[in-house]
């Protein structure tokens, strides 16, 4: 698993299931086209970011347990949804993001 090729292959297959859940949740529920706008910033940044950190981890991960990798791999996945659910929280309950 040290080959980047490898990596490269499971971060293209990785990178949409990683994106498209809380883009789609954003472009669905937001209020107006300004907090989608937004909302969609957001998301991608905190999907970018939670992606190369998962990422970082687990190529190092991977050398010693593989299995422990791709739990936190899997698991990662849930980190940009989280952030979404807080923005539909704040759109709920009127509160603007900064």
């Amino acid at each position: 698993m040290n080959d980047p090729i490898t990596w490269l292959i499971i971060a293209a297959f990785y990178a949409p299931l990683h994106f498209l859940v809380p883009l789609l949740t954003v472009a669905l529920s937001a209020p107006d086209a300004k907090a989608r706008r937004r909302g969609l910033r957001i998301a991608t940044s905190w999907a970018a970011l939670s992606m190369l950190i998962a990422f970082a981890l687990v190529i190092w991960l991977a050398r010693a347990q593989l299995s422990l990798a791709m739990a936190v791999l899997f698991l990662s996945m849930l980190a940009p949804f989280l952030k979404v659910l807080w923005l539909r929280r704040r759109w709920r309950l009127g509160n603007a993001p900064d």
